[in-house]
């Protein structure tokens, strides 16, 4: 299985998550450094991958990573598209170069992957992850419709491949709080194909953590004044659950259960919450 998009934010959490659920990932990332990190994490937890370069708005070299694929495993199942790229600028300000680059690193690549995938591919799915819904500003709101419109017609065009579109509600935070995103992209996925198509999912991630709940609980203390130093002298550690920071992290864990070893119910209660979102074929 092939992941873009691997050296950081939802590419990096779906490697990680498809390494432990059995899959040999294929670890692309147009930074190579960034593209070993993620395929030696993926190891470290079970799974097998490997590392590739890959610069998924240039044809031939998405066509070399097809060919390096069937070289090293005889077939290549499926492809997951992260094209998560967003503008921050406004609308009337954003220059045309970062508008080029926003379509190139989103429409342009997904074009390319889906056109790849549907040449080479005797069965399979693609899963484009696209960006958050968190920015509605005009060019971000047209990136996320051209992706929905050109997966629905890939799908409609494609009857080998299960083609469909994730949408997550909010930027990348870390694995642990974006697993409901790994959950989807695996819920489509179905290897025997059919089950989901031509369809665009919206998930819901839970609110990240806090800035200070990733530092040190020596840190934590000198920010945050509900936190005593005789507390750390004790041995009081802010990341542990019922501390002052991990909160959110409860929450998620009583509804999610705890990633590292429970992906939890999200697959479960997306079925049905989005079954008007496709029809089966």
């Amino acid at each position: 299985m092939l992941v873009t998009g691997v050296g950081q934010g939802f590419g990096r959490a779906i490697a990680l998550g498809w390494g432990r659920a059995g899959f040999d990932v294929v670890c692309a990332d147009r930074d190579v450094d960034l593209a070993s990190k993620t395929a030696a994490e993926v190891e470290d937890a079970g799974g097998q991958a490997i590392p590739i370069q890959i610069d998924v708005s240039v044809p031939l070299d998405v066509n070399l990573a097809f060919s390096k694929v069937d070289e090293l495993y005889g077939r290549l199942d499926g492809i997951v598209h992260v094209a998560t790229r967003s503008s921050l600028a406004d609308a009337l300000t954003v220059a045309d170069s970062e508008f080029r680059e926003l379509v190139d690193d989103t429409l342009m690549s997904t074009h390319i992957v889906l056109r790849t995938a549907g040449r080479r591919l005797q069965q399979g799915f693609v899963v484009v992850v696209g960006p958050s819904l968190q920015s509605t500003t005009p060019h971000n709101a047209m990136i996320r419709g051209g992706l929905e419109q050109m997966v629905l017609g890939f799908d409609a065009r494609l009857d080998a491949l299960d083609v469909n579109l994730v949408l997550p509600s909010r930027n990348a935070s870390d694995p642990r709080h974006d697993a409901a995103l790994v959950d989807t992209a695996l819920f489509v996925a179905n290897l025997e194909g059919g089950a989901v198509h031509g369809a665009a999912l919206r998930v819901e991630l839970p609110k990240p953590p806090s800035v200070t709940e990733r530092l040190l609980p020596e840190i934590q203390a000198a920010l945050d004044d509900r936190i005593r130093q005789d507390d750390l002298e004790a041995g009081f550690d802010a990341s542990e659950p019922n501390d002052v920071a991990s909160d959110d992290d409860d929450e998620f864990e009583r509804e999610n259960g705890d990633y590292e070893s429970d992906p939890g119910p999200a697959v479960s209660r997306l079925a049905s919450a989005s079954a008007r979102e496709w029809d089966p074929r």
